[in-house]
């Protein structure tokens, strides 16, 4: 029985294609770069979210400010879109021989947020009243 010596060409088969080492690091670093892009996108989507909900608080703010320049009210109550909102009215100063009065104005918007923590936004104004409509007040 005769028994042929074979002979291996290792260095021709390295150039033909990639290891099975480098095929898994190569899936390594692309699973990494994947995570961490939708990671971004994630925070992305969270802070377009933020800034939406700020948006509409400073909105209805304003809205409720207006309002209560024209009719300075302690009151409550909750807009369609869920947004809670209160009001509170003090006197701030008064000033001597004066038919004014300074009131302060605040307006207070509370929502809750994507982890439902509450989120709050306060406007603060001041209006100058007269001694007449001081006692409506």
């Amino acid at each position: 029985m005769k028994i042929s010596n074979f002979k291996f060409q290792i260095s021709n088969s390295r150039r033909d294609g990639f290891t099975l080492i480098e095929v898994i690091i190569a899936m390594a670093i692309l699973g990494i770069s994947l995570v961490l892009i939708m990671q971004l996108f994630a925070g992305g989507l969270r802070a377009a979210r933020t800034s939406c909900d700020y948006s509409r608080a400073v909105i209805h703010a304003k809205e409720k400010m207006a309002e209560k320049t024209e009719d300075p009210v302690q009151d409550s109550g909750v807009f369609d879109d869920g947004f809670k909102w209160e009001t509170e009215i003090e006197s701030y100063r008064e000033l001597k021989d004066d038919p004014y009065k300074l009131m302060k104005i605040k307006v207070r918007i509370m929502w809750p947020d994507v982890m439902k923590n509450s989120k709050t936004l306060e406007l603060v104004g001041l209006k100058a009243v007269g001694t007449q409509d001081e006692e409506e007040l």
